[in-house]
Parts: structure tokens; C-alpha cells; sequence
């Protein structure tokens, strides 16, 4: 039986390098905490108590 091949960027083997500025990281964050202060005010207002 004949092994499958495996496509050509599976064979080649290059380092793999990350790189991650600060300010991305920076700016994810920020990111994040704006969204968590969203989802936290709609809660606030789905279960805060209707005025009539």
C-alpha cells in the first residue's frame, strides 16, 4: 500500500517566530475590557427593575 503524501507546507519545515508588540497587546486589552464593560451594562439593564 502506498503511504499518503503530505501536502508541501506540511514537509518543509521552517522555524516557526511569533512576534507580538507591546502595543498590540496594549491595544487587545483595551479592547477586551471595552467589551466586558458592554456586556456588563446590558446585564445591569436586562435585569434592573422597570419603572412604570
Amino acid at each position: 500500500m502506498a503511504q499518503p503524501q503530505l501536502p508541501a507546507f506540511c514537509r518543509t519545515r521552517r522555524p516557526i517566530t511569533t512576534t507580538v508588540r507591546l502595543g498590540d497587546l496594549r491595544q487587545l486589552q483595551w479592547l477586551l475590557w471595552l467589551v466586558l464593560a458592554l456586556q456588563l451594562s446590558t446585564v445591569l439593564l436586562v435585569l434592573s427593575p422597570s419603572q412604570p
